[in-house]
């Protein structure tokens, strides 16, 4: 793939790593996961680029073949994983919705920023992430999906999305060519 660039006005947006996802993070290891994330959380900073950590605390309201939604994940499980730390500047964002966006002022804090790019990574490849991506783009985003620091129970979920779904919102890309970007 060709190589990238990612102006100052990128922000790095981490969906959903915490407690209660990372036993999801089968398509991806979850230590290789929580290990590239880490990887670019450390390269945002370094950089002087934002970073925009967002967590599930449970489902919004509505009914679903599964059941009714408005639930509420147990303590703990909205909690960042281990290894992956936000600093007192960045806020973490705690949503019940799909995206990273819905009922969060993520949106509101990026334009604040003038960030222009997001760089998203984290759980599930095929849920939060790929709402997150969506959201972005249709917010006017350019959206980079970074393949091996996503996840999710289903591996063809995930692949489909990485090969299908991410090229038609933006770009698919790994950690080290996002590192060598930075």
């Amino acid at each position: 793939m060709p190589n990238i660039e990612l102006p100052s006005s990128t922000a790095l947006v981490v969906v959903d790593v915490q407690a209660g996802t990372l036993p999801n993070a089968r398509a991806v290891s979850a230590e290789s996961l929580v290990s590239h994330v880490g990887s670019l959380v450390e390269a945002f900073r370094a950089s002087g680029r934002p970073i925009a950590f967002v967590v599930s605390t449970g489902t919004a309201p509505g009914v679903t073949e599964y059941g009714p939604g408005g639930r509420v994940w147990p303590e703990g499980f909205a909690e960042l994983a281990p290894g992956i730390q936000s600093r007192p500047e960045e806020a973490v964002q705690r949503r019940a919705g799909w995206s990273a966006f819905a009922g969060t002022s993520l949106a509101e804090e990026l334009a604040a920023k003038a960030i222009t790019d997001t760089v998203i990574v984290g759980l599930a490849t095929t849920f939060g992430v790929e709402s997150t991506a969506r959201s972005a783009a249709d917010l006017g985003f350019s959206v980079v999906v970074v393949s091996d620091a996503v996840s999710d129970p289903d591996p063809s979920g995930h692949e489909r999305s990485l090969t299908r779904v991410f090229p038609a919102l933006g770009r698919v890309r790994t950690t080290s060519e996002v590192l060598a970007a930075l």
